[in-house]
């Protein structure tokens, strides 16, 4: 069977998104596409703008056939670190030979190239990267400088010339992470890149023919009225504005980052400095950093721009803080390895599909949330984060009706009925 596998965070679904599982049906013919998707947190350290039960319905509308969570404590992790669980996620089923990802140039030969050397770590790249760091230069930086260093000599001048171009794109950045990650696990999995059309991934006009999802986010933190929403029928496809629609109507969402700001800002006021030391990414003494910063400031923005610096820039704060605000311990996210299968939805061929992985992995497939308190030690530790996380994230939603905790017990999975 050919099933092609796509990790992502659908925040939220946009035309993009359906472009690239057309493509993926267009010109690869798979017999499914599965999709390790962020739950209600995601890798660039914010909440995402709707739920993961909405979100996966927008994917199963667009093409998906199987929605699966990515565990909390991963998918809100550096790029690493998500991209590395990710692709154990989608090969514990047993199933996926193919992943698909965007890319903005598809310079195959270089990503191959650059995903080798960080798989491999050879003992100079240790040390290029350690020189670099020691100059001030926050990690990706220093890590494309090391790579620069030892390419040097294998790779063409011009070649060399276009890697740190190449490296400062999000979805070439990501794609380096997935090519690592199959390297380094040694997982039979073949890359299927898509060329990305239409508006960067930081770009915030609605006016290309695939926004982004940052100008959807944008849109949608500035408007609420329904009826606006259709103006933004070039950037999402039609079920996907009918469900935002549907969920603004109810009090469902959006939610936001600032959402979370008085809680935040509580819980770092409340925790010692020994309490933030255990928390995953939080080392060389930033907890007293952090707790100094919690003291003066009135306002995420404010909490943000006090502890940010070269090593350790805006975007790392933010998941630090969404660690923070989920409990996130070092332990829990060293092995980089999902204890459990999340199902979220299926299509008609994501059942058949859901049947063959409980004959092959040997993890436990949960598609009812009380099983799994079948799951032992640190699996079920994994998944309580995971419950915890969206008995948080309901605490933002607009409507007060929203906010009860326990959500996962309540929602069923999704069984979307459309047959392709």
């Amino acid at each position: 069977m050919k099933i092609v596998g796509v990790i992502a965070e659908y925040n939220p679904f946009h035309s993009g998104h359906m472009y690239h599982l057309s493509k993926i049906r267009s010109e690869f013919n798979p017999d499914a596409i599965l999709c390790a998707m962020s739950g209600n947190f995601v890798q660039r350290g914010e909440p995402a703008v709707f739920d993961k039960w909405v979100r996966a319905e927008m994917a199963l509308g667009g093409g998906a056939d199987l929605v699966m969570e990515i565990p909390a404590c991963f998918a809100a992790s550096t790029a690493e670190v998500f991209a590395e669980a990710s692709v154990k996620l989608l090969n514990s089923t047993g199933l996926v030979n193919y992943l698909s990802f965007g890319i903005e140039e598809c310079r195959i030969e270089e990503l191959n190239l650059i995903g080798k050397l960080f798989a491999e770590e050879p003992p100079l790249l240790k040390a290029s990267i350690k020189k670099f760091l020691k100059k001030g230069l926050s990690f990706p930086a220093a890590r494309e400088k090391a790579a620069l260093e030892l390419l040097s000599s294998q790779i063409p001048d011009g070649k060399l010339q276009l890697l740190p171009h190449l490296l400062r794109k999000p979805n070439f950045i990501l794609a380096v992470e997935y090519v690592k990650a199959i390297k380094k696990l040694g997982v039979d999995m073949e890359i299927l890149p898509v060329l990305r059309k239409g508006a960067g991934y930081h770009e915030k006009g609605l006016q290309r023919e695939f926004p982004s999802a940052s100008a959807i986010r944008c849109f949608l933190r500035e408007t609420r009225d329904k009826e606006a929403l259709n103006l933004l029928a070039s950037a999402l496809p039609t079920h996907c504005i009918e469900i935002i629609k549907r969920e603004i109507e109810s009090g469902n969402g959006p939610v936001f980052f600032e959402d979370f700001e008085l809680l935040i800002l509580g819980i770092l006021r409340r925790s010692s400095e020994e309490d933030l030391s255990l928390i995953f990414d939080i080392k060389e003494g930033l907890e007293n950093r952090i707790k100094r910063a919690a003291k003066k400031a009135s306002s995420l923005a404010e909490l943000i721009e006090e502890i940010k610096s070269k090593r350790y820039p805006e975007t790392r704060i933010q998941r630090i803080l969404i660690h923070i605000l989920l409990n996130i311990e070092r332990e829990l996210v060293s092995s980089r390895a999902p204890l459990y299968i999340r199902v979220l939805g299926f299509s008609q061929k994501g059942s058949e599909i859901l049947r063959k992985i409980k004959e092959k992995t040997s993890l436990p497939v949960i598609t009812r949330t009380a099983e799994y308190k079948n799951l032992k030690n640190l699996a079920r530790r994994m998944f309580e984060i995971d419950l915890l996380a969206s008995d948080i994230y309901s605490l933002a939603k607009p409507s007060r009706d929203k906010r009860q905790g326990g959500m996962d017990f309540y929602k069923k999975i999704i069984h979307y009925n459309f047959s392709r």
